[in-house]
């Protein structure tokens, strides 16, 4: 093209036109990696709340773990799982579930997992709760 051609295409379309397309494609590239990395935690946090209630009722659980997870045959699997999810999460859990899974990991008590399902909807969905450790205790 030619400068000459430049200025016409800029002259029809505008200046205005091709800045406003521009920033556009910019918030939406920026929206789709938001919703793509989103989309991923969910999915991954759900799993890994499903591994750590196993690990703490590993004796009710095991029987339904080993059927959905064939390759989780024992305990000490079950929590090198978990270490490896930690290890994973470092690409893109908040700083706050990094802690907390840290904390169940060391000491994987009910008290552990409901802290760390507090911080996982804390950054999942920025929900401010009043909700204590204790509140998803449910006994049976």
């Amino acid at each position: 093209m030619t400068a000459e051609q430049i200025i016409s295409v800029v002259g029809l379309v505008g200046f205005g036109g091709i800045l406003k397309t521009s920033f556009d494609f910019l918030v939406a590239t920026r929206k789709a990696k938001q919703d793509a990395k989103q989309t991923m935690k969910e999915i991954r946090y759900k799993a890994i709340i499903l591994l750590c209630y196993a690990l703490v009722n590993y004796d009710k659980e095991k029987t339904t773990l080993v059927i959905n997870r064939p390759d989780i045959n024992s305990f000490e699997r079950l929590k090198n799982e978990l270490y490896a999810e930690f290890i994973n999460m470092s690409l893109f859990a908040s700083d706050k579930v990094l802690i907390e899974l840290k904390r169940f990991i060391h000491s994987h008590n009910t008290e552990r997992l409901n802290d760390l399902a507090l911080a996982m909807r804390k950054d999942l969905f920025g929900i401010k709760t009043n909700l204590k450790s204790n509140h998803f205790n449910i006994e049976f």
